[in-house]
C-alpha cells in the first residue's frame, strides 16, 4: 500500500490487472479524518479537480484525484473500455487510499459519476462501510442516453445514430478526427487519443444500472445538476433522484454540463455538504437533516451549449 506523507500532491501510480496504470494525486494530511476521491467524466483529466483542491476548507480530509484509464496520464491497459471496468478501478483506488476504518466520499462528475453508480451495482457491500456519502455532479445517469435506441422517435434516432458514426469514423480515421477536434473543442489538458475517446463514447451509450443502485439508499446522497445541461439532460438526474430516497437534489439555475468548471462555487458548496455529511456522527458539525429535497442554486454565467464531460 502506498505511503502518504503530510505534504501536498504526492502523486503515486496504481497498476491494474490489465496493466493499465492509474496515475493518483493525493493531497493532504497524513492521518485524515476523511478520504475523498474525484473522479473525472469524458475527455477530461484529474486537472480538473485543481482549483476545488485548492478552496475545499477541510484540512483533515486526504483528496484523491486520479486519472481514468486511457485518460491523462493513465494508461489505457488491455481490457476493453466499459464503465464497469471503471467502478472496478474506483474500488481499487478506495481500497489504496483509503486503509482501515476511514471513511470515504466518492464524487464523480459525468462518466466518473456513472463509475460511482456502477460501483453500487457491483459491490454494493462498500456502501454505506466503507463509502459512506456520495456526490453525484452535472446530470450523470443510470442509464439511457443512447438516442439510437428504438424507443426513441425518429428524428431523436437520428440524431443517435449520426452520434454512432461519428464515432466509427474517429476509430477508422483518427488523424483527421483529431485534428478537428483541437479545432472545434481545445481542452487546457491532454485529450485521450480520438479513437480512445470514441470507444469510451460507446461504452458510456452501453451503461445502464437502473434498477441496481438501490444499496445509494443507506447513505447520503447529493446529485448537482445544471438545469441547462445539453449533454445529460436533467431528466436523468430526476430519475436519479427518484431511484435513491436519501438523495439530495441541487440544481444550478442557467447551468450547463460542465458545472465544477463553469460553476465551481456550486460544486464546492454541494461538496462540502457532502464532505459533512460522509463524517461518522461523532465529527459531524451542524448537519442538516438527511431527507430528500431540492436545492436550486443561483449561479452566475451561462455555458456557451453543449459540452462534452
Amino acid at each position: 500500500m502506498p505511503a502518504f506523507p503530510a505534504s501536498r500532491a504526492s502523486r503515486v501510480e496504481l497498476l491494474r490487472p490489465d496493466g493499465a496504470r492509474l496515475a493518483l494525486y493525493v493531497d493532504g494530511p497524513a492521518d485524515p479524518d476523511l478520504v475523498l476521491v474525484l473522479a473525472h467524466g469524458w475527455q477530461a483529466a484529474a486537472s480538473v479537480w485543481d482549483e476545488h483542491v485548492r478552496h475545499l476548507s477541510r484540512p483533515r480530509t486526504r483528496i484523491v484525484r486520479y486519472d481514468q484509464r486511457g485518460h491523462g496520464d493513465s494508461t489505457a491497459g488491455r481490457a476493453l473500455p466499459s464503465i464497469p471496468l471503471l467502478a472496478d478501478d474506483l474500488k481499487a483506488v478506495i481500497a489504496a487510499t483509503a486503509p482501515g476504518r476511514l471513511p470515504v466520499l466518492v464524487a464523480g462528475h459525468s462518466m466518473g459519476g456513472m463509475a460511482v453508480l456502477a460501483l453500487a451495482a457491483q459491490h454494493p457491500h462498500l456502501i454505506g462501510g466503507k463509502v459512506t456519502a456520495a456526490l453525484l455532479a452535472a446530470a450523470t445517469t443510470s442509464g439511457g442516453l443512447d438516442l439510437a435506441a428504438p424507443r426513441h422517435p425518429p428524428l431523436r434516432r437520428l440524431v443517435g445514430i449520426t452520434r454512432h458514426a461519428m464515432a466509427a469514423m474517429c476509430i477508422s480515421a483518427p488523424a483527421p478526427a483529431g485534428r478537428i477536434r483541437e479545432l472545434l473543442r481545445p481542452r487546457p489538458y491532454p485529450q485521450p487519443p480520438i479513437e480512445h475517446t470514441a470507444r469510451w463514447f460507446r461504452a458510456i451509450m452501453r451503461h445502464d444500472v437502473a434498477g441496481r443502485i438501490e444499496a445509494l439508499g443507506r447513505i447520503p446522497v447529493h446529485i448537482l445538476v445544471g438545469d441547462d445541461d445539453q449533454t445529460i439532460p436533467p431528466v436523468h438526474a430526476l430519475r436519479l433522484a427518484a431511484q435513491i430516497p436519501s438523495s439530495r437534489l441541487h440544481v444550478v439555475a442557467d447551468g450547463g454540463h460542465r458545472l465544477p468548471t463553469e460553476h465551481p462555487e456550486a460544486f464546492l458548496t454541494a461538496l462540502e455538504q457532502a464532505c459533512a455529511d460522509a463524517l461518522p456522527p461523532a465529527a459531524r458539525r451542524h448537519r442538516r437533516p438527511r431527507r430528500r429535497e431540492r436545492q436550486t442554486v443561483q449561479a452566475a454565467g451561462r455555458p456557451d451549449g453543449p459540452q462534452a464531460g
